[in-house]
């Protein structure tokens, strides 16, 4: 019973990071969060959205869904530390699966 509901859980938070980090992100938003920290932001405050609208998460998951997103996010796009996209998605996935797991 607890399995079922913690990977019902996952499942709920790994639909809500694609929809919004892909659906919901548009193409300004890709071109320019790289450059701009109030598009980062915008981003990031939208990406979380669709976790608030759909998972109903703690405070302190939508903080630490937004503060890890915009970090991952900068060392991506605008640090070009992250040299991809699958280990930006990676990190947001092992974040994602974190939170889930400590029950925030």
């Amino acid at each position: 019973m607890v399995v079922t509901s913690l990977l019902s859980t996952l499942f709920t938070w790994l639909a809500c990071h694609f929809v919004g980090d892909f659906a919901f992100q548009s193409s300004w938003m890709a071109l320019e969060k790289g450059k701009s920290w109030e598009v980062a932001f915008y981003h990031c405050a939208t990406y979380t959205a669709v976790f608030v609208l759909f998972a109903r998460p703690s405070v302190l998951a939508i903080v630490l869904l937004l503060t890890t997103h915009l970090i991952i996010d900068a060392l991506k796009a605008r640090y070009h530390i992250i040299p991809s996209i699958w280990v930006d998605q990676l990190l947001h996935l092992v974040t994602i699966a974190l939170i889930v797991l400590w029950g925030l």
